[in-house]
């Protein structure tokens, strides 16, 4: 029972100590598709693969980060990306996550880019045949932490040029893709940092 009762008031000292200090705010925009859009289940995997980049365990309890909504955090990005295209044709998505940061009042900006999604099956006619496939993609992630003014800009690429296979479709490619990004810039170390 002492034991179960000094656990208990540690996790109560941890949550008031963490409630203390102002929550990291976190803005993870949608995956933004450059070119072809993926299958809905693809999108639904790469997503989940970066919520699960970022997440904090018992972030509810110790409120560590705010998440900021997705949605919300795209169309300001979307209204500043138009004006900066407008005043500067060579302008740089990397260019604009200062100033997001800055109008959301952001400490971190994650931003997923598939720059390149494509697959084509050429089917045999033959008797022994095989199908062929083609598969290219490359996918990108920007990551801005205000608080060190840190920018990291890291890019993956796969492709494939085979007989049909599942592990040579696009949608196989794009999560080997957003894995070596995520690995790349240290998400989630830099997520796990946060205390």
């Amino acid at each position: 029972m002492k034991k179960f009762l000094a656990v208990f008031f540690t996790l109560i000292l941890l949550a008031t100590t963490a409630q203390a200090a102002e929550p990291v705010r976190i803005a993870r925009l949608p995956i933004i598709f450059q070119r072809t859009i993926p299958d809905d289940d693809t999108c639904a995997e790469l997503e989940v693969l970066l919520a699960r980049a970022i997440h904090i365990p018992l972030n509810g309890t110790l409120q560590l980060v705010e998440y900021l909504p997705p949605k919300d955090s795209a169309q300001v990005l979307g209204d500043m990306w138009q004006d900066m295209r407008a005043e500067n044709k060579k302008a740089k998505l990397q260019d604009a996550m200062r100033p997001l940061a800055q109008k959301l009042d952001a400490d971190i900006i994650v931003c997923p880019v598939l720059n390149q999604y494509s697959q084509h099956v050429s089917i045999s006619s033959g008797w022994h045949g095989e199908d062929y496939m083609i598969s290219n993609v490359r996918f990108e992630l920007i990551i801005y932490d205000r608080r060190t003014d840190e920018l990291i800009d890291k890019k993956a690429a796969q492709f494939y040029n085979d007989s049909y296979s599942l592990r040579g479709t696009a949608s196989f490619l794009s999560k080997i893709c957003l894995d070596k990004v995520i690995e790349d810039t240290k998400l989630r170390q830099r997520i796990v940092a946060i205390r």
